[in-house]
Parts: structure tokens; C-alpha cells; sequence
């Protein structure tokens, strides 16, 4: 085989379409887009928001508060979704019929710099959790924390970095045999302890009802924002609506409910801990595995996400290529500690990314759907002042309203 022949293999392997519309013969149906949600929502911190809301309200408060957050977050992938479904491009390239060719560029930044720094910070609590789970296996014996670190970005970097397509059928293999393992967990912990005993337990800091929905629901809000990066892939409107439904209002509350219920049984604060009090000898690796593959499902998608808003600054360099330089810089931060240093800026991410999906789906809804086609962007503005201006007023609610000012 030629040199020129073993590229072109390679640029059809790793081709994803990362500035140009999906093809209509590569889409896929609703329950593709719903398994890749159900991977991105079991993960550590989606475990850990199960936590939170199983310590901060009596259990059945608490499961009301998700099904609600849900349902907030279904709401907002539907529009997003139905919007990558329209124009099978990904949030960053959708975005410029929004926010105008050269206003886009701000926004492309806020979601790399999200999606990118939580690969981060994923990929380093998944190092700190899987250091601790084989202590506690293996009787105190350590591992270096940056063995799990490497290991994982290394894993997580080459889904991404063939796309969808890769993260699909990994979530499809995976999905399963996280639901086994938890709910395996689940009939464990509840062996000794009553549901009456449970539902009755009442916190000692009660957190308010709407707080605590708020609380849910933004933690998942960037997620809900770059669905299109999932729905260009879908067969129509209708296959992105079933999905997303299937995917949020479905998938991601039961992973949050089950949480609850193992937080609540156990009393325990940390995931790892959860797992691995119930769980020894064999059944000890099986709860390793849960943390592994529950990070891996989802860190790979903030990093092909990640991909995909650099992509729409940087188009003629090929996605593959970003997304392995990303896995490389996202991987040699997680080992500098990103976590400590980031999180600050996660909260702000967290203010300022949400109303770029609002504005985004208020603009193709309401207002200039006709105007979001591949073959109509290079006619676009340099800058939608409108769009600007709403998403900026957005944010300035959304700082007034985070800081009580």
C-alpha cells in the first residue's frame, strides 16, 4: 500500500466531520443519540450530584428535585438537539449563524475552554479515585497517581479521537454492565437496611427544594448546551427529540436516583467508598471497572466536544489531530493538578455558557431558521450585535443572580 493510499485510510478512519455537515447516509437513530447520553451521564461527578441531593433533602425530596432538574435539562437538549439535528454541525459551528463568523470566536473559546478543562479535572479525580480504590484493594499498597492519570487519558483520547462513531458503540458495550454492577450494588446495600429506614432519614442542613433543583440542573447545563455536538448525527428532528428524551429524562435521573439510593444506604461521602464497601476480593475489581469505564464514557465526549469548538476557530487542521494534542495537554494538566486550579473557572463557565444556548435556540426557533444552512454560512455577518448583546445580558443576570450582588 502506498504512503498516499495509507493516509487517505487514515483521514477516512478519523473523519468526523468537524466543519462540514454530517452526511444524511451516516446519521443514526434515537436511541444512538440516547446511549451516548447514558454514557455521558454515569460518571463520578453525576454520582457525586446524586450524593449531594441525597444529603441535603430526605430521599423523596430529593428524587423530586432530579426528576424535576430533569426534566429542565430535557427541555433545553430538545432545543439545542433539535438544532444539531437541522443543521448536522456541531454547536461551535452552528453558533456562527447566531453570533455572526467573527462574534462566534468568543463563544468557540467559553465552550473548548469548558469542555477541554473538564476533561481535566475529570481525568484527575478519576486518577485520585482509582489510586485510592487499589489501596484499599490491594491492603495499602500504592500505585503512582500518574499511572491511572496517563492510562485513562490515553484511553478516552483515542475514542474521541475517532468520534462518534467510537463513542456510540462504546456506549453501547458499556451502558449495560455499568447498570449490572450498580444495580448489584444497590440489592448489597439495601441487604441490611430498610426502605422505610431510608426514606425516613432526615439531613441535618436541609437544603431548599429550589436550590437544590438548581443546583442539579446546572450541573449538567454545559451538557444540555452542546447537544447539537451529539444530534448532527441524527437521522431527523424526531430521532433528536427521542433521543434527547431517552438520553435526559430518562437515562440521567436514574443514574441520579440510584446514586441517592447508595448514598443514602450507605452514608458514605465518596463514590469510590460507596463502591468498595460493599464490594471485596473479585467483586472489589468490578467496582474499579464501575469508576473506569463510568469516567471513560463521559470524559471522551468533553474532549470530543472540546475538539469540535477548536475546530470551528481552526478548520483546516484536521479534528483528529486537535483532539490528540487536546488529550496530550488535557492529560499533562490533570497530572499538574488542573483540579485545584480550575474550578473557579468552572463556575464561571457555568454562568457564561448556558446563555449561549439559550440565545441559540431562541434565534433558530423563533426568529431565523431559515437561515441555519451549510450553504448559507459563509453569507453570514461578521457579528449578530443582537445575539451578542442578549447572550451578554444573559450572563450578567447570571453573575448578578450566582453572587447575590
Amino acid at each position: 500500500m502506498s504512503a498516499k493510499s495509507k493516509a487517505k485510510g487514515v483521514e477516512v478512519a478519523f473523519e468526523d466531520y468537524g466543519t462540514k455537515p454530517v452526511p444524511v447516509e451516516k446519521t443514526r437513530n434515537w436511541f444512538d443519540m440516547g446511549i451516548v447520553i447514558w454514557g455521558i451521564s454515569v460518571c463520578i461527578p453525576a454520582f457525586m450530584l446524586g450524593g449531594i441531593a441525597a444529603s441535603s433533602e430526605r430521599l423523596g425530596i430529593a428524587i423530586l428535585a432530579v426528576v424535576v432538574a430533569s426534566a429542565i435539562l430535557t427541555l433545553i437538549s430538545l432545543a439545542t438537539g433539535t438544532l444539531g439535528a437541522h443543521t448536522r454541525m456541531s454547536t461551535a459551528m452552528s453558533s456562527k449563524f447566531t453570533f455572526g463568523l467573527q462574534g462566534n470566536i468568543l463563544m468557540s473559546i467559553l465552550l473548548f475552554i469548558g469542555t477541554f478543562g473538564w476533561f481535566g479535572v475529570q481525568l484527575e479525580v478519576f486518577g485520585q479515585a482509582v489510586q485510592g480504590s487499589v489501596g484499599i484493594l490491594a491492603n495499602g499498597a500504592a500505585i503512582p497517581r500518574w499511572l491511572p492519570i496517563i492510562g485513562g487519558g490515553i484511553l478516552m483520547t483515542l475514542t474521541a479521537t475517532y468520534g462518534f462513531k467510537a463513542i456510540e458503540k462504546l456506549s453501547v458495550i458499556v451502558i449495560p454492565i455499568l447498570l449490572v454492577l450498580l444495580i448489584a450494588t444497590l440489592v448489597k446495600a439495601f441487604a441490611g437496611v430498610s426502605l422505610a429506614e431510608v426514606f425516613g432519614k432526615r439531613p441535618a442542613q436541609v437544603m431548599p427544594l429550589g436550590v437544590l433543583i438548581s443546583a442539579i440542573a446546572g450541573g449538567y447545563a454545559v451538557g444540555a448546551v452542546i447537544q447539537p455536538d451529539i444530534t448532527r448525527y441524527a437521522k431527523s428532528k424526531g430521532h433528536a427529540s427521542g433521543g434527547m428524551v431517552f438520553g435526559m429524562m430518562i437515562g440521567f435521573p436514574l443514574v441520579l436516583i440510584m446514586a441517592a439510593f447508595l448514598f443514602a444506604a450507605s452514608g458514605q461521602a465518596q463514590f469510590a467508598d460507596v463502591m468498595l464497601a460493599y464490594h471485596r476480593g473479585i467483586w472489589g475489581i468490578f467496582a474499579l471497572l464501575v469508576i473506569v469505564l463510568a469516567t471513560w464514557t463521559t470524559n471522551d465526549n468533553n474532549l470530543y466536544s472540546a475538539a469540535l469548538a477548536f475546530n470551528s476557530m481552526l478548520p483546516k487542521v484536521k479534528k483528529w489531530v486537535l483532539t490528540i494534542i487536546g488529550g496530550a495537554l488535557g492529560t499533562i494538566l490533570a497530572l499538574f493538578g488542573i483540579l485545584g486550579q480550575f474550578m473557579n473557572w468552572l463556575i464561571i463557565l457555568g454562568v457564561t455558557v448556558p446563555p449561549i444556548g439559550a440565545v441559540l435556540a431562541v434565534d433558530f426557533l423563533l426568529f431565523r431558521s431559515d437561515q441555519y444552512r451549510f450553504d448559507n454560512l459563509e453569507k453570514q455577518p461578521a457579528v449578530q450585535v443582537f445575539s451578542l448583546l442578549s447572550w451578554a445580558l444573559g450572563t450578567a443576570v447570571g453573575f448578578l443572580t450566582f453572587y447575590r450582588v
